[in-house]
């Protein structure tokens, strides 16, 4: 390449004259007067996903100017440093794995941003690794004498999620029941305070007056909203009280705003309810009141103008027609109760909620906020009774036309988002002129996305055509959605027939589920029993995917048992020869008589060492070789797990299957004894 030197020289003495010029004028240039040092505000830490060997950390900064770096720093001793151990990020929020961790270890993590001028930490955050895995042909030795550290708690509606600042497992329930556990076995109540602007112990009735957040987000301006949730309840009933109305509770971490959000309902009559958002900084609370998520029974007059209906669909002379329906509100739209919320595997929030009425329905939230999105439009979709998606209230997944079903909770467990609903009335039954007393029973769908669509074992949606009965012994709905169990008794040495909780479980449900930090999935339910009146408890038992990636439930209690749904696909717990003998075989049937109180027996069978079963059921039955998957044939095919279990109250070991007929949703529990 050829160069002109005369266009080069004459360049150069330009660049020399600009640059003269430059270094002269204002004596107060920026090298004589350091810039202001960067505003910094950190979160605290957030630790999941902890194994033997790595943790997931997650913080968020903010800056009010460029950093030179940011990340996480941890170690063994408090208070971390960058020079201890440390894992840069490139985002405001922070989300780093630590790898190559000690087993069975403590340790101190803290977020960091460096400047130009200073370095600046989190608080500190404890986290402890879990004990090194065994070898692959080995399962976690199961705790020991872990039946007798049973501790009981009534809660209603529980609601489980956890801490992990604190390592323990927290249920959040109706009428302020709260407890807490470390192990899932033993429970100790808590109580949860609410706050005010001017209290940190507000009582119930006015905590949820005046809302914190009077300003909402829409097309990116802040648009005005007050709203009394209390007020609004006391329209259906001018003898309203409060303190029997603040229903089933869900608490989850959001992650974008480092607080603990807690979604409840404030019960009213005739659909006058609202799901409203509460958040602390700590699980423990205190809660205030910040603003709403959704609310129902606008169903006459000018009401809707007192709801944030207008910010969603605009702005309106009368209350549009689809929701003129006065008392048949609940043949068409939700009661606006019973949240469950969520982050799906990309990260978006999300709340589900309702109860019998119009169906279960789902709405986006906003991450930053913990409030409804609402940029997130739903196109009307269906007519009158049928309206599958509503601008409003969103998008139906279950449910519809009055027919019973609440307590909507989804988990995403093994590749799955599970939907579990309790159909049914939530009383212990026996009252023969009340149908709705009594036959309370969770069911079980599945979808590939969080909204749905949702199906059972047999494909049949969540979704109802028209109003059908889907519980008792009339039940019509072709037995939609798998009956995960029922009412049971005579089962193991707890339930024996006898009196108060030893009597047998019955109206099962309200569940919330959660897929631990120990690699254990857990369901979480209240339950009745067959002789104690309206007296309840809480129980939990562990939860397996079969072959078929149905879910099905441990047959007793969880008592330290170690095998671990990671287990189940490739560890055999009971070897086939040990399999072999007698056993109690239960099978949870649909329409259970709940008006005289039926509920299910075992009767007794012999898995004989041939792969035949013989006794009051015969058939055949499988264990695949490597697995806990074992197949039961009694005139269906049943498919399960085979695993060891605590037969409790006694710290007594037995061989134990759980298993699911998917053509028919019909699930069977067996544990072998010794005569």
């Amino acid at each position: 390449m050829k160069y002109n030197i005369d266009v080069i020289i004459k360049l150069s003495c330009l660049y020399l004259f600009v640059g003269l010029l430059s270094s002269c004028g204002d004596s107060s240039s920026d090298s004589d007067t350091p810039p202001p040092a960067p505003t910094i505000t950190i979160s605290t830490p957030l630790v999941s996903e902890i194994t033997a060997s790595s943790a997931v950390v997650e913080a968020t900064v903010s800056t009010s100017s460029e950093v030179q770096a940011k990340g996480i720093c941890y170690s063994k001793s408090a208070d971390p440093q960058i020079k201890d151990n440390s894992v840069p990020a490139s985002t405001n929020r922070m989300a780093v794995t630590l790898n190559n961790l000690e087993a069975a270890t403590t340790y101190h993590v803290r977020a960091y941003v460096q400047s130009s001028s200073e370095v600046k930490y989190s608080s500190d955050v404890t986290f402890t690794t879990l004990e090194a895995d065994k070898p692959s042909a080995e399962i976690e030795d199961d705790l020991a004498n872990g039946a007798s550290l049973l501790k009981r708690v009534s809660v209603h509606d529980p609601s489980v999620v956890y801490d992990h600042t604190s390592q323990r497992y927290y249920i959040f329930g109706s009428h302020r029941a709260n407890a807490w556990t470390s192990n899932m076995i033993g429970w100790q109540t808590v109580t949860i305070p609410w706050a005010t602007a001017n209290s940190t112990n507000a009582a119930n009735n006015v905590a949820f007056t005046t809302p914190q957040v009077t300003k909402v987000k829409k097309g990116g301006k802040d648009v005005d909203f007050v709203f009394d949730a209390q007020a609004w309840a006391k329209r259906g009933n001018s003898a309203y009280n409060i303190d029997g109305n603040l229903w089933a509770p869900d608490v989850i971490y959001n992650k974008s705003m480092n607080k603990w959000c807690m979604y409840m309902s404030v019960n009213g009559d005739y659909w006058y309810s609202s799901i409203v958002l509460l958040t602390a900084d700590k699980i423990t609370g205190p809660y205030r009141y910040q603003a709403p998520v959704v609310i129902s029974g606008f169903h006459t007059g000018t009401s809707f103008k007192d709801t944030d209906l207008e910010i969603v669909i605009g702005t309106q002379t009368s209350l549009p027609s689809r929701y003129a329906v006065g008392n048949k509100w609940g043949e068409r739209y939700p009661n606006c109760i019973d949240p469950c919320v969520f982050y799906d595997e990309q990260g978006k929030l999300w709340m589900s909620y309702g109860s019998w009425s119009g169906g279960i329905y789902m709405l986006e939230l906003d991450e930053n906020t913990g409030l409804r999105d609402y940029d997130v439009e739903y196109p009307l979709t269906g007519s009158g009774n049928g309206i599958t998606v509503d601008p409003y209230f969103g998008k139906k997944i279950a449910g519809g036309y009055y027919a019973s079903g609440e307590a909507s909770y989804i988990e995403y467990i093994g590749g799955y988002y599970y939907l579990f609903v309790t159909n049914g009335g939530l009383a212990a039954g026996g009252v023969s002129s009340d149908y709705n007393n009594g036959g309370y029973q969770m069911r079980v769908f599945r979808s590939q996305n969080p909204d749905g669509p949702y199906v059972d074992s047999q494909n049949q949606t969540a979704l109802y055509p028209r109003y059908l009965l889907n519980f008792g012994p009339n039940e019509n709905d072709g037995n939609r959605g798998v009956n995960i169990f029922g009412a049971y008794s005579n089962w193991g040495n707890l339930l024996t027939g006898g009196t108060n909780e030893t009597s047998g479980e019955r109206s099962q449900g309200h569940n919330s589920v959660i897929a631990a930090p120990d690699g254990r999935t857990y369901l979480v339910y209240h339950t009745r029993f067959q002789n104690w009146g309206e007296g309840h408890q809480v129980r939990v038992h562990q939860l397996f995917q079969n072959e078929d990636g149905w879910l099905v439930a441990a047959p007793f209690e969880y008592t330290g048992e170690g095998i671990k749904s990671i287990d189940i696909a490739s560890k055999q717990q009971i070897a086939n020869t040990d399999i072999p003998g007698k056993y109690k075989l239960l099978v949870h049937n649909y329409k259970l008589n709940h008006l005289t109180k039926a509920y299910s027996k075992p009767v007794e069978v012999t898995l004989n060492a041939d792969g035949t079963i013989s006794g009051a059921q015969s058939g055949t039955w499988t264990a695949k070789a490597g697995t806990c998957y074992i197949n039961i044939n009694i005139g269906a095919d049943y498919k399960g797990v085979m695993i060891r279990q605590t037969l409790e109250p006694k710290n007594e070991k037995a061989p134990c299957f759980t298993a699911l007929d998917s053509k028919t949703g019909v699930t069977i529990w067996g544990y072998k004894y010794a005569e």
